[in-house]
């Protein structure tokens, strides 16, 4: 590519300036660069949900590993855009399998996690070098743009977070209910894996996958345009692009100088055309009119010397860029805040953590709770067959009473749940939930809203919930005993 082919103002410009730049690149061709993200990057991901359809969960994380590969064909599509030449879409896919094949094993391992990805990637991509080249070619590129390539990388990353629960919070009403999570459990069990649907985290990768789509060919755009202004700035290209349209016009100039001075006093006979052209020749050959090139290889000891000597100078007096500085400010100050509040909720919640049997004195169990005697000697020896002969009497209170006393005797007793005398049955319902066994909790929570309905709202409930609740029975036959 040539530097008198280039379609924007070639000239040094402040980064965030530069950044819009290659996000107004990305919105001029974006329907074609969407079209190869689709050829290229939806058959991976469709192969990624493939392997990972047993676990939805970790799908979004695949897709973020990942991201170094989808960057390459826009990138391959904006470099050659940027110079006027829009390589077509099969010439595009032609070159697919060499740009994601190159450079593959250290973009997906040791540089997956470079804060300057997208401004590294043209060093990595379109300057032909490989190994030690290629990293002692960023680094000099980093000490000129690596801190707003950093900037850039931390900018992207939080529009994509907040877009991406954007998305899901304003779809979340369209999700059928049995997608949809429930919160009460979710905070009380803390159990993720029950608690929360396939479903919910299947539409969480896809809202992923689509935010994905829509940001990261930008973030490749504003890298790549940070990396020629970095280079417009270190290499003079400006300049350079400056003096050789300066040389064109003062060839073109010298040409129609001898041009006319020919015409005005030169014969006009046919004859002495070629001379005019051999004259006009020879007056371009005069070394006035020559465009001079060297090219030096010179060999500079202490280059990594050099390299620190200069960013000490652009650090030197603590100019540190604002801009910068903001960005990680936001980066990091939720991530603080999310580590201070969880740090907050286990001291609060440490007795979740605690091995039951172990450290503190067993707790003296209650005999009364609520109003209502939970010993064994005030229970029958088959709670179930009492519970049944009571409701077919007609007694629906006392049956559902004899079921839930005999299951708070059994929790008390047997599982020495820190139940107080003093609980309500909600706190009751909480305990057991914190205790871990799924079975008895799901049982105690539908006997005890049984229980609460008939005794405080007097409705009755109904036959075959009865049923159900002495037939699912999953506490010892013997109330307190095993």
């Amino acid at each position: 590519m040539r530097l008198e082919d280039i379609t924007f103002t070639l000239r040094p410009r402040r980064p965030w300036e530069a950044v819009d730049l290659g996000c107004a690149m990305v919105r001029r061709d974006f329907g074609r660069i969407l079209v190869l993200w689709a050829c290229t990057v939806l058959p991976l991901w469709a192969g990624v949900c493939v392997l990972l359809r047993e676990t939805p969960a970790v799908i979004p994380l695949a897709v973020w590993w990942l991201k170094p590969l989808y960057d390459r064909v826009p990138l391959f599509f904006l470099s050659r855009a940027a110079f006027g030449v829009r390589p077509g879409f099969f010439e595009t896919l032609r070159q697919w399998p060499r740009l994601w094949l190159m450079n593959l094993l250290p973009a997906l391992l040791w540089r997956r996690l470079s804060f300057i990805r997208s401004f590294a990637l043209p060093a990595q991509m379109l300057e032909g070098l490989r190994g030690s080249a290629v990293k002692r070619r960023i680094k000099i590129l980093a000490m000129d743009g690596g801190s707003s390539g950093v900037s850039t990388t931390l900018a992207f990353s939080n529009i994509e977070l907040v877009a991406w629960l954007g998305l899901m919070w304003g779809t979340y009403g369209l999700l059928p209910e049995s997608a949809q999570l429930d919160w009460d459990g979710l905070v009380q069990s803390m159990d993720f894996e029950s608690t929360i649907p396939n479903a919910f985290l299947w539409w969480g990768a896809v809202c992923h996958m689509v935010i994905v789509t829509l940001v990261e060919p930008f973030y490749v755009g504003a890298g790549f345009a940070l990396y020629l202004n970095c280079r417009t700035r270190i290499e003079g290209w400006d300049v350079e692009l400056a003096f050789r349209r300066l040389a064109t016009r003062l060839t073109a100039g010298a040409a129609a100088v001898v041009l006319a001075v020919l015409a005005l006093f030169g014969s006009p006979a046919g004859g002495r055309a070629a001379d005019a052209e051999t004259a006009v020749r020879e007056v371009l050959a005069d070394p006035v009119f020559e465009i001079h090139k060297r090219t030096s290889w010179e060999w500079e000891k202490g280059e990594k010397e050099k390299e620190r000597a200069a960013w000490r100078e652009k650090t030197k007096g603590g100019s540190v860029d604002f801009a910068s500085t903001k960005m990680l400010l936001l980066f990091w100050a939720p991530l603080v805040g999310l580590a201070l509040w969880l740090i907050l909720y286990l001291v609060r919640n440490r007795d979740l953590f605690t091995s039951r049997g172990t450290g503190k004195a067993a707790v003296q169990a209650p005999k009364v709770l609520m109003g209502m005697n939970i010993t064994r000697e005030s229970l029958p020896e088959d709670i179930v067959a009492a519970a049944r002969a009571a409701w077919a009497g007609g007694d629906c209170k006392v049956a559902l009473s004899l079921l839930y006393r005999g299951a708070l005797s059994w929790l008390v007793n047997r599982r020495r749940l820190p139940i107080a005398d003093s609980d309500t049955e909600e706190d009751c319902v909480v305990q057991v939930m914190r205790a871990g066994e799924k079975a008895e909790a799901d049982y105690f929570r539908q006997l005890t809203g049984a229980w609460v309905q008939a005794a405080y709202a007097v409705l009755p409930v109904s036959d075959e919930e009865m049923a159900r609740l002495c037939d699912t029975w999953p506490f010892a036959e013997r109330g307190g005993e095993s």
